[in-house]
């Protein structure tokens, strides 16, 4: 896997991330301003990406989504806080989320150990509601369900203090988007550095589900009523390195996780603290697949692969199991040069948006967003070209409504 590996780390220290200046170009004048008035007249959802800046505040980028699902460049919001690159280490998922209506978002600052809350308007604008801290080093991933949020700090050595450790912390959400620490939801995973990928509710919110990938373990805490947690109960991963999280939302005790090394996604059935294993490993025959959605019907998934710039689409079976949509593994690609890495679906699950990173390149390049309509066979089609999309180099997130 080539993603936020040492050698990136190298390559960042030597040049001490001189290209964290790059941002977003937004063209100014009357008809952008009227290009925007009328997309804005016509879209009916958002994408917002993560910019991840190393420099200055961080920032959420808005893109307006028209009804084919093509996306048009809106707005760049000041979310307060750092972000960072190496924090993230060879990769997380759910750095940026959302409510399942779409009202709030939720953003990690990793460079500054703090946690952005931001409403959305009627409009899809953004309105930032307070920056708290993370009860933790290194937040890289969010998971959100009635009223808590829990956030993965992954600690990763190199960037936090070496003292620090990994851990999940829990918050209660009040009304205005402030963040109240809940007692006992502050609890450490199965050792200091493990590298961990994602953290996940699951979908009752009464467990909650940590990936390691150094260790191929899969972390499991019990949620209480209050919001405080008790474990963790660690159990091995079937394939190597798991990765990113996903449940069904039809079936609220079955998720895949995709499993980096294996090049494959493995189907389980969680339920009191227990993972039952339902299927897989199942190959993808991509390199590095890591992250990894599941459509609203509970029909597909889709998973973006890292170092072989293609997205795998798998169908889910009635029993759980799963296969892949396309024999060779290959449902779409994205630009050569670009690893895709997070995914999002609009909140109709009729599109498909991937983060196309150009990080690795040397020197890197700006990201770019690719997306797709899925089709009734979960098959997809092209609806946005990624080379009409430039954002920082360091974008990290995705999530879209």
């Amino acid at each position: 896997m080539r993603f936020w590996t040492g050698p990136l780390h190298v390559r960042a220290a030597v040049r001490g991330w001189c290209f964290a200046a790059l941002v977003l170009l937004v063209a100014t004048g009357p008809a952008t301003a009227r290009a925007a008035e009328r997309d804005r007249d016509f879209a009916v959802g958002h994408v917002y990406v993560l910019d991840n800046n190393l420099t200055g505040t961080n920032s959420i980028t808005i893109f307006a989504r028209t009804a084919d699902g093509a996306l048009h460049a809106e707005a760049t919001t000041p979310i307060g806080g750092l972000g960072s690159v190496t924090a993230f280490l060879d990769g997380t998922q759910g750095s940026l989320i959302r409510t399942p209506n779409g009202s709030r978002l939720f953003a990690v600052d990793a460079g500054s150990d703090q946690i952005s809350v931001l409403d959305t308007d009627d409009d899809g604008g953004l309105r930032l509601r307070g920056v708290f801290p993370s009860g933790g080093a290194g937040p890289v991933s969010l998971s959100y369900h009635d009223g808590l949020l829990y956030v993965l700090n992954a600690a990763n050595p190199g960037t936090v203090p070496t003292n620090a450790s990994a851990n999940v912390a829990g918050f209660r959400v009040d009304g205005w988007g402030g963040l109240h620490p809940i007692p006992g939801a502050t609890k450490p995973l199965s050792t200091a550095h493990p590298n961990p990928a994602q953290v996940q509710l699951s979908p009752d919110g009464r467990e909650l589900i940590v990936t390691e990938k150094s260790n191929n373990l899969i972390d499991l805490y019990r949620v209480a009523g209050d919001g405080s947690l008790s474990g963790p109960t660690t159990v091995p991963s079937v394939g190597n390195y798991p990765f990113g999280i996903a449940f069904d939302p039809t079936h609220l005790h079955e998720l895949l996780v995709d499993d980096g090394f294996s090049g494959a996604v493995t189907a389980y059935q969680q339920f009191d603290m227990q993972l039952r294993l339902v299927d897989g490993p199942v190959p993808d025959f991509g390199v590095a697949p890591c992250w990894i959605v599941i459509t609203g019907d509970g029909r597909f998934a889709y998973v973006s692969n890292a170092d072989s710039f293609s997205i795998s689409g798998y169908r889910i079976h009635s029993n759980a199991t799963i296969s892949l949509l396309d024999p060779n593994g290959v449902t779409a690609t994205t630009p050569r040069d670009t690893f895709p890495i997070e995914e999002a679906l609009s909140r109709d699950s009729q599109f498909l948006y991937v983060l196309d990173s150009r990080l690795l390149n040397v020197p890197p390049g700006p990201a770019a967003l690719s997306g797709f309509r899925i089709g009734d066979d979960g098959h997809l089609t092209a609806v946005v070209d990624p080379a009409n999309i430039s954002l920082p180099f360091s974008a990290i997130g995705l999530t879209a409504i």
